[in-house]
């Protein structure tokens, strides 16, 4: 399925970020269990999220790097729009998804997208059997709390081998993203996030 691993990441993001938050860790200390835990609650109680991003994108097949920015947009339980700019972006919601690209509607990427969208929300609003494919262990350094999760599925590893995310443990909030494969690595650095204010519906129409 070529459009859904192209559209992998932006949909795994926010996939990734909850579904960590309900799995096992391996064994850590008890500031970093305190600190894991911490986080945990913040995000279960989570009703949507706002963020800018910094996407940095290393591609073995590239000799420099591809950076850009967008926002995120996220509300519960099944709605969400990934927007690099106002002609590139992804929406979906409970009547499935669809990408634009160049200000138009991609059907390609719009049948992947919509696959994507509809695994990430359910991740984001219940329990699930995905949640099992990944291994889990964190760490912390300086008031951030690194997540690292490794691919344990075949399924999850033709997407991904592993991620790794940190947070502000003050705050809760994502401050970056990575995810590495064998094509290389995209890095997605947060700012400006927000969490529980209200959010335009029109967004994810």
């Amino acid at each position: 399925m070529p459009a859904m691993k192209r559209l992998s990441f932006n949909a795994v993001v926010i996939f990734l970020i909850v579904a960590l938050f309900q799995v096992s860790a391996f064994s850590q200390s008890p500031d970093e269990k305190a600190a894991f835990s911490k986080v945990v609650s913040s995000a279960r109680q989570m009703k949507n999220m706002t963020a800018s991003f910094r996407e940095t994108k290393r591609l073995k097949m590239l000799s420099d790097a591809v950076e850009k920015t967008g926002r995120l947009w996220y509300q519960s339980p099944s709605s969400l729009r990934w927007e690099y700019d106002s002609r590139n972006y992804g929406v979906y919601n409970q009547k499935g998804g669809y990408m634009v690209r160049d200000g138009h509607r991609d059907g390609a990427s719009s049948r992947g997208f919509s696959a994507m969208g509809k695994m990430v929300t359910s991740m984001m609003s219940s329990l699930s059997e995905d949640m099992k494919e990944f291994s889990v262990s964190y760490d912390m350094e300086s008031g951030k709390l690194k997540v690292t999760a490794t691919s344990a599925s075949a399924r999850m590893k033709a997407m991904v081998d592993r991620v790794i995310m940190v947070f502000d443990v003050s705050t809760c909030h994502i401050r970056s993203f990575e995810m590495v494969n064998n094509a290389g690595s995209t890095l997605i650095v947060f700012s400006s996030v927000t969490t529980d204010t209200e959010i335009d519906r029109q967004l994810f129409n």
